[in-house]
């Protein structure tokens, strides 16, 4: 996979990439298996549920945990954006020569690995065999019209102010000037009395009845 990146040059196709970054998905696969397991949650209580993207900083990425947590810190903020992934993704731009970059990276990462190798070794290969597939995968999308930088294969609004611009990024700037979301916090209200039917004794006979 190494040579076959560098055989690649700087003004490459796409489509060149497609098979690069199938066999670098099955690479990630394999050294995957070989790590140990993760889950996107970092939870141990709820290891599959979903993943809070909007987790305060400090915070774990479980939204079930996260959700219990704001009843009794209703004012926490969202802290910055985390990757929703649970293996690394590199940061942008995505090019030919971060994709060499981190293939030199993970082929002195393979050669250092040995048998009895810490877990946190074979854990560092699944990551960067994950960051060579993602940049891969990105340098295969069709190239877009947008120029944008972060996200190359993104849709593009041609009715955007200005021109044409990347609806990612163009989301972004619009949620910004809004500014966050206001929460109204609404009081609980007070549990009602339990309703209980009136108690009825029985009334004894009179006495030579």
């Amino acid at each position: 996979m190494d040579d076959r990146v560098s055989w690649l040059s700087v003004a490459a196709h796409p489509a060149e990439y497609e098979q690069v970054a199938d066999n670098l998905f099955s690479l990630f696969v394999t050294a995957r298996n070989l790590a140990p397991d993760r889950n996107a949650t970092g939870c141990t209580r709820h290891p599959n549920g979903p993943v809070d993207t909007q987790a305060p900083e400090g915070w774990g990425r479980c939204l079930f945990c996260n959700s219990n947590r704001r009843l009794g810190q209703p004012g926490a903020k969202a802290g910055p954006e985390i990757a929703r992934s649970m293996w690394a993704i590199p940061e942008p731009p995505y090019s030919h020569r971060a994709l060499t970059g981190t293939m030199k990276k993970l082929k002195e990462a393979v050669v250092e690995l040995e048998l009895r190798s810490p877990n946190r070794d074979f854990e560092h290969v699944a990551d960067l065999a994950h960051c060579a597939f993602y940049i891969a995968r990105e340098l295969s999308r069709p190239p877009s019209t947008s120029g944008c930088p972060r996200h190359p294969g993104a849709p593009i609004d041609s009715d955007a102010p200005g021109g044409p611009q990347c609806l990612f990024c163009l989301g972004r700037q619009r949620q910004a000037l809004r500014g966050e979301p206001k929460v109204n916090i609404r009081p609980s209200r007070p549990v009602p009395a339990p309703v209980r039917p009136p108690r009825t004794w029985p009334v004894p006979p009179a006495d030579g009845a």
